[in-house]
């Protein structure tokens, strides 16, 4: 038997700003994302990862970008925080280097 625990009720760290263990990659891989944006729309992000790969992650609404007002620019680190969903990274907060 497996228990479903609801999205709402998972943990994940609540970071707000960018983290100095991200900058050497000691991060929480199963709930951070870390890369270079590669282009932004609104709710579309698509970073180039450490590994070369380009990944492009759906933003939904309620997806909070810190600082806040601040807008993802093309070279610019960034950090993903969220979890993955069926094989689907789901971001909740965006968190840019600065």
């Amino acid at each position: 038997m497996s228990i479903s625990i609801p999205a709402a009720a998972q943990a994940y760290p609540t970071y707000t700003t960018w983290q100095q263990g991200w900058d050497s990659h000691q991060y929480d891989h199963g709930h951070v994302m870390l890369g270079t944006v590669a282009n932004f729309a609104p709710y579309r992000l698509t970073i180039q990862r450490r590994n070369g790969v380009q990944q492009t992650v759906d933003l939904k609404n309620g997806t909070v970008i810190y600082p806040t007002g601040a807008t993802p620019t093309p070279g610019q680190r960034v950090a993903l925080v969220g979890h993955y969903s069926s094989g689907t990274f789901i971001a909740n907060r965006v968190i840019l280097r600065p």
